[in-house]
């Protein structure tokens, strides 16, 4: 299966050796040898397509590959943190697809390998929410900042902060806000609950069905009062997916408080 990459396909690299490693990963042919050659490079069109292999690499695992370079996973995870901690750059520089596709790169890798407890990985998510400016890197990083919300030690009310300005900012895309939302998908703890909960209380409908299909699956017990409130209006035979919410409540009034 022929692949380059998801953000620079158009973007050329000078460097006769890498333009070559970055042709031979490309057909399939390409070894490890030429993937540390374009991640260890100075060029960041190399580095940002070395990243967008390791990711797509990995994706290919749910299918029984395996993922080639998953040896070099430590370098990749540096390289991308490192990424992160600089400038973006412009497509009209690089011949990306969009401004940014550094960031966006490096942050689809860090939905793989980001350390939820680590400092610098919480602080730089936290970041990439706050600057996103395009759709993939938004939802890059706030599906990052869900792996970490959900599997951290201790809940980072910075990052569930970031995430809720998102989510509650009913001048922003229902898109944008929805991948929010999402993100708090296997959170369970309560103060994400609260964050939903005020979400669910909105008027756009789209928002307030993502935001009662988590809080019936994840927070029913602490937030069921709120889910009363927003399936009050709902007819009882509603279709799909408003029916996970209503068999939820059902299910949740039969066993009791």
């Amino acid at each position: 299966m022929m692949f380059d990459s998801y953000h620079w396909q158009e973007a050329l690299i000078d460097d006769a050796e890498l333009a070559s490693a970055r042709s031979r990963l490309a057909s399939g042919e390409g070894e490890g040898t030429d993937f540390l050659a374009l991640l260890r490079s100075d060029c960041s069109v190399a580095v940002g397509v070395a990243l967008d292999h390791y990711h797509h690499a990995e994706t290919m695992t749910r299918f029984g590959d395996n993922n080639p370079f998953d040896p070099y996973s430590d370098e990749v995870l540096e390289r991308a943190r490192s990424i992160l901690k600089s400038p973006t750059v412009l497509k009209s520089e690089t011949g990306a697809y969009e401004d940014g596709a550094n960031h966006s790169s490096a942050l689809l890798v860090m939905t793989i390998l980001v350390d939820p407890d680590a400092p610098e990985d919480r602080q730089a998510i936290t970041s990439a929410l706050q600057k996103a400016s395009t759709r993939v890197s938004l939802e890059a990083a706030a599906e990052a900042a869900g792996v970490i919300l959900s599997d951290a030690s201790s809940l980072d009310q910075d990052l569930l902060n970031a995430l809720a300005d998102i989510i509650l900012d009913e001048s922003r895309d229902v898109w944008d806000r929805v991948r929010g939302i999402v993100a708090l998908g296997n959170v369970t703890d309560r103060r994400a609950g609260d964050v939903l909960a005020k979400a669910a209380r909105q008027k756009n409908p789209k928002i307030q069905l993502e935001a009662a299909i988590i809080l019936s699956s994840r927070h029913m017990s602490t937030h069921r009062t709120a889910i009363e409130e927003i399936t009050s209006s709902w007819p009882e035979d509603a279709d799909y997916p408003q029916s996970l919410v209503l068999d939820a409540l059902r299910a949740a009034n039969t066993d009791g408080p």
